[in-house]
């Protein structure tokens, strides 16, 4: 039972908003590094090189959804709750070093096997040695999400806002100077992508630390609550991975010929860079959004529910709209070579859209210690996914990919939209359906916002002149 005095301090809707904001102004930042890097490595790596490179940087993230057992994400919940950083930074520690020998071990002892299964796509035409290497970065991997869960459970968004802003800058430095400059290619762009994730998690334990040692108090975190809590929320973390990159190493188990699945690759990793855009929106809700639950009253999170849910549901529309004519516009004019990823797109375009109301539906169930109920929805949802993939795939190639991303993702946004309404006692149109409220706010957030940047506060009309 959590003492009130340890528990973080309450903070109003108003708060909450300045802080979903602080962290959508930065996804609005990270996007445009983002949208550069991702041109540049398609511009310098071609269709195929692409295809290798992401083969490779996407095997850490898929070893650390695998082997994490869902604790960063009870993490991210404990220290929204109120319990001590220090705590939670020795079982950071603990857990990754434990975790990650196993699984390194597990990895490199079966890399034979899965180089010439669904990896095979990450060792053609480059070294093996590439594979091996990036596989050494999940303990780092590890390290950095408990560390970054830890500082959004206690709300320590502008310290990690800045590290996100920081390392992008750094991410298309390398890629300029390395891939561009020095000519290094797949291995320069993931030397890049290992210096980027070791100076990465280097500053997010700094500022774990250092918030520890402001803000000490709070009943200890356990390894046996937060092992609780990752057992139930552990099949939609796996899960959840797995659905957003099933497509890619299902595409490369099914297509036999080996140039055209890079080629496959190449062009499907630009069609999802370019739709999950939108998902900056409800990121930047849903990291928020979660810890914030935990620590309210029930009858505070409902009340937050549905305004987050249909404003997030508002900026994600607007965002996949603007996306239309800024994709056809960048890949037509900067790279003509990926004009066929473009029917891939709009296809996963809507299907974005629904996961963005997924993402906000399970923080808000999460965030009230029902995770159980998010991993049931999850796991029904990737064997959706995986099913449609296996058919389509080889009829469609990455039509058929999208397609398959379309409905699973619409799928889970149904089932997380269910469960929350039962959870909240609302409807659930009402959770996740703009009205002009949100609207209302909409454009007044976009006023605001402008008069907050220095290059365009200047071109905004007086007040007076308004209306």
């Amino acid at each position: 039972m959590i003492k009130p005095d340890s528990s973080p301090p309450a903070v109003g809707l108003g708060t909450f908003a300045r802080r979903v904001a602080g962290v959508l102004t930065t996804q609005v930042a990270l996007f445009g590094f983002a949208f550069l890097t991702s041109i540049l490595i398609s511009a310098l790596l071609g269709t195929q090189g692409t295809g290798q490179y992401v083969a490779l940087v996407t095997l850490p993230g898929m070893l650390v959804a695998f082997g994490m057992f869902g604790l960063p994400s009870a993490a991210n919940y404990f220290a929204g709750k109120g319990h001590s950083v220090p705590s939670l930074l020795r079982l950071t520690y603990l857990y990754s070093l434990v975790l990650s020998v196993m699984l390194v071990g597990l990895i490199w002892f079966f890399l034979p096997v899965l180089e010439r299964s669904i990896l095979s796509g990450a060792t053609i035409g480059a070294s093996d040695d590439l594979l091996r290497v990036i596989v050494l970065t999940v303990p780092m991997s590890m390290l950095a999400a408990f560390g970054a869960a830890i500082l959004y459970g206690r709300q320590a968004v502008r310290v990690f806002n800045l590290i996100q802003l920081v390392m992008a800058a750094i991410t298309l430095t390398c890629v300029l100077v390395l891939v561009g400059g020095l000519g290094l290619g797949v291995p320069g762009a993931v030397a890049g992508s290992i210096l980027v994730n070791v100076l990465m998690v280097t500053s997010i334990l700094v500022a774990a630390h250092r918030l520890g040692r402001a803000n000490p108090a709070g009943p200890p975190a356990t390894s046996r609550r937060l092992a609780a809590y990752s057992a139930r929320v552990y099949p939609a973390s796996i899960a959840g991975y797995f659905h957003y990159r099933a497509d890619y190493y299902l595409m490369q188990a099914v297509v036999s010929d080996h140039a055209q699945k890079q080629q496959m690759l190449g062009l499907y990793s630009r069609a999802v860079t370019l739709a999950e855009l939108v998902f900056y929106v409800p990121d930047s809700v849903a990291t928020i959004f979660l810890p914030r639950v935990a620590g309210a009253t029930v009858e505070d999170a409902n009340r937050m529910l549905g305004r987050v849910g249909r404003l997030t549901t508002l900026l994600t529309a607007v965002v996949a709209l603007a996306l239309i004519p800024a994709a056809f516009v960048g890949i037509h004019l900067i790279l003509p070579k990926f004009v066929d990823c473009l029917p891939a797109f709009l296809v996963l375009l809507p299907g974005t859209i629904a996961f963005s109301v997924a993402k906000v539906m399970t923080s808000y169930v999460n965030g009230r210690g029902r995770p159980g109920l998010v991993s049931a929805g999850t796991v029904t949802s990737l064997i959706l996914n995986v099913a449609l993939n296996l058919v389509l795939i080889p009829r469609y190639g990455i039509v058929g990919a999208s397609l398959a991303s379309l409905v699973s993702y619409s799928f889970q946004a149904v089932v997380a939209v269910t469960f929350a309404s039962r959870l909240s006692g609302q409807s659930p149109l009402s959770l996740f359906v703009p009205g002009r409220a949100e609207a209302v706010l909409f454009f007044q957030t976009l006023w605001r916002l402008w008069g907050d940047v220095p290059a365009l506060s200047r071109l905004r009309p007086h007040p007076r002149k308004i209306g």
